[in-house]
């Protein structure tokens, strides 16, 4: 039944995206490809791109002067832009209407996963920001086979899955630590929902924890003895299962991701059905 429930939302919230990503385009291809940009944007201004974003301007998204695409990010929102100037030094962009205003709240989910390997990692960072995440923590624990990740390469596929996807924010992401010091450092106020291969947990999509809870899914080999008995001396772990099968880590953390988000959908239909 959970692992339906999943797949029912997981749909669910790829066809919201699509819709929203259409709308956000208003009209899709005529505004051409989205580029996330950290720095200020408003209506009009004359914006010299960080040589990073010109290079990614020039050869990958191939925008040429006068061509539209977008600017985005989570403080400013989404605006039409076009390309004033580009060379192999420089680029600057005009931006035009505001397409979409910031949002109203950054909260969603922090997931810490144990460190992957090979296409894997990628893979799991990618999907995650398509699902709305808001902190991706790496975590080392006794039993990962992996343990080293290449930040930059991890901001730049979150980065650009966050261009392709229409969400207005990029997610942290944040370096790779040992499993024990991240949860000694957790903020006891904030549910840790722990994925348990044992068994016997409560089922993620009734934990009724909220978006903004932590998510931990750990390696390939699972959780040491030590770090079941860590996550049981906290009063803001709760055990969950994500069905009767044990999942892949990418695939459990993106089922749990979903899980979450249908979560907070309810209750903001709930809360919507009590207002009115």
């Amino acid at each position: 039944f959970w692992a339906s429930r999943a797949i029912f939302a997981l749909a669910s919230a790829a066809r919201a995206a699509s819709t929203v990503s259409g709308r956000a385009a208003g009209g899709g291809r005529a505004l051409g490809p989205r580029l996330h940009a950290p720095l200020p944007l408003a209506a009009g201004a004359l914006v010299a791109l960080p040589d990073e974003q010109r290079h990614y301007l020039a050869t990958v998204m191939r925008v040429r002067p006068g061509r539209p695409f977008r600017l985005f990010n989570a403080a400013d929102g989404e605006f039409e832009a076009t390309v004033d100037r580009l060379d192999r030094k420089s680029a600057e962009v005009r931006v035009g209407a505001q397409l979409r205003p910031p949002p109203e709240s950054a909260v969603g989910p922090t997931l810490l996963f144990g460190v992957l390997k090979g296409p894997r990692l990628g893979m799991l960072v990618e999907k995650a920001t398509e699902l709305g995440v808001h902190t991706l923590q790496p975590v080392v624990s006794e039993y990962c086979v992996a343990r080293t990740v290449s930040l930059p390469r991890l901001i730049a596929i979150a980065t650009e899955a966050a261009e392709q996807s229409g969400r207005l924010s990029v997610p942290r992401v944040l370096e790779a630590a040992p499993l024990l010091d991240v949860l000694r450092g957790w903020e006891p106020s904030v549910p840790l929902c722990a994925c348990d291969e044992r068994g016997g947990g409560v089922p993620l999509a009734a934990a009724g924890v909220g978006r903004a809870a932590g998510l931990l899914v750990g390696p390939e080999g699972g959780f040491s003895p030590a770090e079941f008995e860590a996550l049981a001396q906290m009063g803001c772990v709760v055990r969950v299962s994500l069905g009767p099968h044990i999942l892949r880590a990418e695939t459990a953390a993106m089922s749990g991701l979903v899980l979450l988000g249908s979560q907070a959908g309810e209750a903001q239909s709930a809360a919507n059905r009590e207002g009115n």
